[in-house]
C-alpha cells in the first residue's frame, strides 16, 4: 500500500516538471485619478535607463532603439516630441532578470519517509525583460499614466534586431491600453 501513495504524487510532480515552460507577456497600466490624457499634446524624453550588471545605465546602446519604438507609439496616440515646454516627460526603464525554474526532483528511498527523500534537483534559469514607461505631467511633476510589460527573453547575447523586436512588441502592447486614441 505504501508504494501506491508514492506513485501518484511522484507522477504529478514529474508530469509538471516535464512540461515546457509557457511564458505569456504580462502587461499592466495605470491612469492617475482625474487625469484626461486627451489634454496632452507634446512630450520630451528624460534619459532612458537600463539596469545592467554594473547598475543603471543612461548611455546604453539600446537607448536610441527604445526611443524610436516608443516614439512611434506616442505618435500613434497623437503626441508630438518637442525639445522644450512639453506637456509630458517620458521616463523609460528596461530591466532584465534571470528567474530560477525547478525542472526535476529526484526522489530516493531508504529513509523510510512516505514520499522518499529528495536526492537531487535539476533546474534552469529563464530570462525575462521588463519595459516600464511613465508619462509624467510636466506641470504637476506627477505620473499621468504608466505602463509596464514583462516577457521572456532568449538566453545569451541579444542582437540589436532581437532588442528592437522585443522593445517594439512591449511598446505596442503597452500602448494598446493607452486611455485615449487620437
Amino acid at each position: 500500500m505504501k508504494t501506491s501513495y508514492r506513485i501518484l504524487p511522484l507522477t504529478l510532480l514529474v508530469s509538471a516538471c516535464v512540461m515546457p515552460p509557457v511564458f505569456a507577456a504580462k502587461v499592466s497600466t495605470q491612469l492617475a485619478k482625474g487625469v484626461n490624457m486627451a489634454n496632452y499634446k507634446t512630450y520630451s524624453w528624460l534619459p532612458p535607463r537600463m539596469l545592467v550588471k554594473t547598475g543603471m545605465d543612461e548611455n546604453n546602446p539600446a537607448n536610441p532603439i527604445l526611443k524610436e519604438v516608443v516614439g512611434l507609439q506616442l505618435a500613434k496616440v497623437g503626441l508630438k516630441e518637442v525639445a522644450d515646454g512639453a506637456d509630458l516627460q517620458i521616463q523609460a526603464y528596461v530591466f532584465s532578470e534571470y528567474i530560477p525554474q525547478l525542472e526535476r526532483v529526484l526522489m530516493g528511498e531508504g529513509y523510510n519517509f512516505d514520499y522518499g527523500t529528495v536526492v537531487a534537483t535539476m533546474g534552469r534559469y529563464n530570462r525575462e525583460g521588463t519595459l516600464y514607461l511613465n508619462l509624467i505631467d510636466s506641470k504637476t511633476k506627477k505620473s499621468a499614466w504608466a505602463g509596464m510589460m514583462t516577457d521572456s527573453l532568449k538566453r545569451g547575447y541579444l542582437t540589436p534586431e532581437d532588442i528592437r523586436a522585443k522593445l517594439d512588441k512591449a511598446a505596442t502592447e503597452i500602448f494598446k491600453k493607452y486611455p485615449v486614441k487620437k
